[in-house]
């Protein structure tokens, strides 16, 4: 009788564990979540690395983890790293390839940032497209940088927040 208990208690035990540490990632991350969302970037970042101590493949913790710390000059490298983990198992997700885009030109990744822009180009929208391959030439190209520009410009995105930075970095460069 104890033969057929040990292989069910085992099977048993092992599910348990499997969904156990699964609820505890998952909690973690959600007790980060919160605090990123009343502006507790420090104190998000502490449950974030808690959860990748449980799991260091969970992606939605990668993606989180990598776009807090691309705000901070100093984070960078740590950013790239975490959100290449991300990109790696999730290819077509657009916020985390344009934050990885404009990473690695601000870092002088251009190998990179042009594979990126590849994937942009068979998945994304003309209108990022566009914008992506203005904003690269006109950060590494010195030649025809006012042509770039004025795409920059011109574009739909240029009004948007979040890529308003870049249309400036062109111009100052």
């Amino acid at each position: 009788m104890s033969d057929r208990i040990t292989p069910f208690f085992l099977l048993i035990l092992s599910f348990m564990l499997v969904v156990n540490c699964g609820r505890k990632e998952r909690t973690l991350f959600e007790e980060g979540k919160k605090w990123e969302m009343v502006g507790e970037k420090t104190k998000a970042l502490y449950y974030y690395e808690l959860s990748l101590r449980e799991n260091p493949e969970y992606d939605p913790v990668l993606k989180r983890m990598g776009l807090l710390l691309a705000d901070s000059v100093e984070s960078i490298a740590t950013a790239i790293f975490y959100l290449e983990k991300y990109h790696k198992q999730k290819k077509d997700d657009t916020e985390v390839q344009r934050e990885l885009f404009r990473l690695y030109l601000t870092t002088g990744y251009e190998k990179e940032a042009l594979e990126i822009l590849e994937e942009i180009r068979f998945q994304g929208k003309k209108e990022t497209l566009e914008f992506f391959e203005a904003s690269y030439l006109c950060l590494t190209r010195g030649g025809k940088q006012k042509e770039y520009l004025q795409s920059l410009e011109k574009s739909p995105l240029s009004g948007d927040p979040y890529y308003a930075p870049w249309v400036r970095a062109c111009e100052t460069k």
